[in-house]
């Protein structure tokens, strides 16, 4: 603790005091383009907050954020940016966008600060061309500047795809903005995080909307969430920003959208199902005019398109990723099924001893099972075919009881052929079930491996012959162009009406990926698997075969009881940290 004067308190607090900084002499453009004082919003003060607390600790600040609309993570950022840059020797920072106009804004809001700022507190500057803001002494006297030199910092402005593109020098902030729209963002990142040290005073941003399920920012998203990366993730949802609020014109317009809100209805499982903005309060803790603000954005900003408001303006992540794609699956149903997803009762590998078949426990096996065999139940097994290379797709088995609940899941790479061995093993475990392999391509293999194993109770597929007008019989599910769009209808009306007893978070993300392309075909978004999707509804098909594709389950309450779990969010509280007091003399910590 040191005794300083106000003057004293004022040039630290002018280098070191970040946010009392960008809130007295930084300027920005609002929505109406009047230039006005940066004043941090909530969601600001909460990225401020965790900086702080970084640098306390002496850790480089390394942050990955998912976006909603107009939160003002770039503009706080350029602050941040611009702040280190302008107030020491030597920073080099650099900023990236996606496209060229993207880059201009976010190049012209640094210039904004330096030409709205105070002249007092305006560093020396030796250009600010097209793509760079020098801070250093202009003159071209050479003994003046190597007397007073100035910062020596400078602030550089990039697109990605160019050539050089974050490949030279060395770089101590770095802001790379909406990294999910980039081409090659897995090369354009491995080349610019090269040019970052690892150091406790270096900061580096990633910021981004969606862009759908999969690809580069998503995988680094979700990495962040499991602790894999350095980056800390940060995400907040639309109703964290205080503006996002309207109030109702009357009292009696408020009470009917409140009852209309509550309103809940009896599906055919006889499940309570409650609205959407329900949930919300329930989730969230939202308010009814945050809720009254949502309905007239998505009528009126989104065209009525409820994803397009999900995208715009997330309430998860999840929701942010998911729906800024085309996915072939309902989300809601998806999500119910991911909070009702839950660890195996056992997980490992299949063996045959003495003609027994015996599951070898350990967290790594390729099986893991939720249910063990019933002797009075009947099981059937849909089995999708890889070709087995260790970088390849998986071969995954999914067997479905009479219930269609998933009772167990086998994925791994392996041989065709020994893939076939592990089916009839599998097979054999769960009361001789009913194999439907999938017969395309290596799956002729699979197939052999069966018969030659003399099993026989193999899903068999009816191929019409018109010219003869009969029907002959093929071992195995053949996936066609005739085939697969039937078989994928059929799984999305089972996920959409929650006829599965689901609990496998492999399965899930898969659903989650898997979208509808621009010819309208279905496939898993790219850099994605989809092979416990196939496998799931190539069991479904083998299911039906014998009650027909008008088949409708029957579902108990308690089958459906796991979609009634909440999950609970609390948005953190947010500390305004201003600058106080007309004393002459101050006691501030240092």
């Amino acid at each position: 603790m040191a005794k300083l004067t106000k003057e004293q308190v004022f040039y630290w607090k002018l280098k070191h005091d970040r946010l009392w900084y960008m809130e007295n002499f930084l300027k920005i453009r609002d929505k109406k383009s009047r230039l006005v004082p940066f004043k941090a919003n909530a969601a600001q003060r909460e990225f401020n907050r965790i900086i702080d607390e970084d640098k306390k600790k002496g850790k480089p600040c390394r942050y990955i954020i998912l976006k909603a609309r107009q939160l003002g993570m770039s503009t706080f950022t350029e602050g941040y940016i611009y702040h280190d840059t302008t107030n020491n020797e030597y920073r080099n920072s650099l900023i990236i966008a996606h496209e060229e106009k993207s880059t201009l804004n976010l190049f012209n809001m640094s210039k904004l600060y330096y030409e709205a700022s105070p002249i007092a507190i305006r560093p020396m500057k030796k250009s600010a061309n097209g793509s760079q803001l020098i801070f250093e002494n202009p003159t071209r006297d050479d003994e003046e500047k190597l007397n007073n030199p100035g910062l020596r910092s400078k602030i550089t402005i990039a697109t990605a795809g160019t050539s050089d593109t974050g490949r030279s020098g060395t770089y101590h902030n770095v802001h790379v903005s909406e990294i999910a729209f980039f081409p090659n963002a897995m090369n354009t990142m491995t080349a610019i995080l090269q040019t970052v040290p690892d150091e406790p005073n270096t900061f580096v941003c990633i910021e981004s909307t969606a862009n759908g399920v999969g690809g580069y920012f998503y995988d680094m998203w979700y990495k962040a969430v499991r602790g894999e990366n350095e980056f800390t993730p940060i995400f907040f949802p639309w109703f964290s920003d205080v503006t996002y609020t309207r109030e109702f014109e009357t009292p009696e317009e408020r009470e009917s959208f409140v009852q209309d809100v509550n309103m809940t209805h009896i599906d055919s499982s006889g499940k309570t199902v409650h609205t959407d903005e329900w949930l919300l309060i329930q989730q969230f803790g939202v308010t009814y005019e945050q809720l009254n603000w949502r309905k007239w954005t998505i009528a009126n900003k989104c065209n009525g398109d409820l994803d397009m408001f999900h995208q715009e303006y997330p309430a998860t992540p999840e929701e942010a990723f998911i729906s800024s794609g085309r996915p072939k699956f309902n989300l809601k149903a998806v999500k119910e099924y991911e909070i009702g997803c839950t660890s195996p009762e056992l997980q490992g590998d299949l063996y045959e001893k003495n003609h027994e078949i015996h599951i070898d426990e350990n967290d790594k096996g390729n099986l893991k099972v939720w249910y063990l065999p019933n002797k009075d139940e009947t099981y059937v097994i849909g089995a999708d075919v890889a070709e087995g290379l260790a970088t390849g797709d998986y071969s995954v088995a999914v067997v479905l009881d009479s219930k269609l609940n998933v009772c167990a899941k086998w994925r791994g790479h392996i041989d065709p052929d020994l893939y076939g061995k592990h089916l009839v093993m599998l097979a054999k475990m769960y009361n001789d079930a009913y194999i439907a392999p999938e017969g395309n391509n290596h799956g002729l293999t699979t197939i052999r491996s069966i018969l030659n194993e003399e099993y026989w109770n193999i899903f068999n597929t009816k191929i019409y012959d018109k010219v003869n007008d009969e029907i002959t019989k093929k071992i195995g599910w053949y996936t066609t162009r005739k085939t697969k769009p039937l078989a994928i209808d059929k799984l999305s009306e089972y996920i959409r009406e929650r006829y599965f007893g689901m609990w496998d978070f492999d399965i899930i993300e898969e659903l989650y990926s898997y979208v509808i392309d621009d010819k309208g075909g279905t496939n898993a978004q790219e850099g994605k698997h989809d092979d416990c999707v196939m496998a799931l509804a190539i069991a479904l098909q083998a299911f039906l075969e014998g009650r027909g594709q008008d088949y409708i389950p029957e579902i108990s309450r308690e089958d459906v009881a796991r979609f009634e779990k909440k999950k609970s969010f609390d948005v953190p509280e947010i500390i305004d940290r201003l600058f106080e007091g007309d004393e002459d003399d101050v006691e501030y910590s240092i």
